[in-house]
């Protein structure tokens, strides 16, 4: 436990900037969508009867337990702003702690979950700096270039597009989901994806824990070089109780999905978590896919049941279609990907866009992006990398036929959080390599 204390003090710092941030203007109940919501709560007057039913926008959606939530602070706070505001804050800082379990269970590492929460903890603070984080690796990336001149060329070539490759990469990628701070804490509606997000983080984390603790580790093939075992070998062993965090993460799976339709994605973030100890070497228990994907099956048969099947008229309005959807899928699998449509539409205009620098700076962070994707895979860390990667994917997934809002991408910040977090030591070793002058050969003994 020692060695995790010190961590601890990133998400406090964050929950506590969270809490003093909070909104708490009269404006949160001036939302069109939050006095309709918050006026058919009160006429309803019976808070589980919304189990039963349409939620209190009826636009065709299944959120018990999130309005349950709304029920709560009207008891409370009356028509209090500021204690909307402060439930939403809650949540948010809920949420900053969860994404330290998540990370902690799925890698066991200190430095990684501590990166990791730092980057989900910067999305939720509203101040301007955060735009200037890409500039800063742009002048990085041209302070690698100089490392051409520390050897031969040709051996200094790769090592220097590495470097310079993973800060253009990360000039890219750092700004990129930083800002959904108006959308959680500021926006009431918002709540309904920070509830779920705040559930579907307990269930992925509760069943890492589970894996991390009772998988054990497969044996490879014994071979004559192998040591002998001795009344000194110790086998780890989980304790007699770590079937409770199934428990814990089967309660996670079912809350989040009366919270969100997003939550329809857990049990493919939960068979993930599987396939990631499943990658260790780990003895992962697969029988637990059962219950994972038969609890959405029952899901979606009490939907159907109680919720009309047609198309709302406002689902109807926010569905998309086209190029941008695709680049938004693929820029969850190829970080930065989105570089490629923007380069697209500025040499369209013709030749003379090429006296700009808009064109030549998004070439150069198609190509930084993609040596950066290439190098990943040459890292020991490729896995954890991936793994966040499509995990992030399969969170933002069923959203991305959506118009864009922020929150929808509140979940899929985590595992975001966790790519940067594996990436940063690995663009960092590519920093130095690129700056230290090339290694010199021993002599060859004659």
């Amino acid at each position: 436990m020692k060695r995790w204390l010190p961590w601890f003090v990133i998400p406090l710092v964050f929950s506590v900037w969270v809490l003093v941030m909070r909104a708490t203007g009269s404006g949160l109940l001036e939302d069109s969508d939050t006095r309709v919501l918050l006026a058919n709560i009160q006429e309803r007057g019976n808070p589980w009867s919304w189990f039963a039913g349409d939620w209190p926008l009826f636009n065709h959606f299944y959120r018990p337990v999130s309005t349950l939530a709304f029920e709560m602070d009207l008891a409370i706070w009356g028509k209090n702003a500021a204690g909307f505001g402060l439930t939403n804050a809650i949540l948010a800082m809920v949420c900053i702690w969860l994404c330290f379990w998540v990370v902690r269970e799925l890698t066991d590492h200190p430095l990684t979950t501590g990166l990791a929460t730092l980057i989900f903890g910067i999305a939720h603070v509203n101040v301007g700096f955060l735009s200037m984080v890409g500039g800063w690796f742009w002048a990085l990336a041209l302070l690698c270039l100089a490392g051409l001149g520390r050897g031969k060329l040709r051996e200094r070539l790769w090592p220097v597009l590495l470097g310079v490759g993973g800060c253009v990469f990360f000039a890219d990628l750092l700004p990129g989901q930083m800002d959904i701070w108006y959308r959680v804490v500021g926006w009431l509606p918002g709540r309904t994806a920070s509830v779920m997000t705040v559930f579907a983080l307990i269930s992925v984390a509760a069943y890492a824990r589970y894996e991390r603790l009772g998988a054990g580790v497969r044996e490879a093939e014994p071979t004559a070089m192998d040591l002998p075992a001795t009344k000194g070998t110790v086998l780890s062993q989980a304790g007699k109780g770590n079937w409770a965090w199934v428990v814990v993460s089967a309660f996670g799976l079912v809350l989040a999905l009366g919270s969100y339709e997003q939550a329809v994605i857990l049990p493919g973030l939960l068979t993930g978590v599987c396939i990631w100890f499943g990658l260790q070497r780990r003895r992962v228990r697969w029988m637990n896919l059962v219950w994972m994907w038969g609890l959405l099956l029952g899901y979606l048969v009490l939907r159907a049941s109680v919720v009309p099947s047609e198309v709302s008229g406002y689902q109807d309005q926010q569905f998309r279609t086209g190029a941008g959807l695709y680049l938004d899928l693929l820029s969850y699998v190829l970080p930065g990907f989105d570089t490629v449509g923007q380069f697209w539409g500025s040499v369209s205009l013709g030749a003379i866009a090429l006296l700009t620098a808009m064109p030549w700076v998004l070439g150069l962070a198609m190509v930084g992006n993609s040596v950066s994707m290439v190098g990943l895979w040459g890292s020991p860390r490729r896995w954890w990398g991936l793994g966040a990667l499509l995990m992030g994917f399969v969170a933002y997934l069923p959203m991305a036929w959506l118009k864009f809002f922020a929150h929808y991408h509140y979940l899929p910040s985590v595992f975001y959080a966790l790519f940067v977090a594996v990436m940063g030591p690995v663009v960092l070793g590519w920093v130095v390599e690129a700056l230290s002058p090339s290694r010199v050969k021993a002599p060859i003994r004659s």
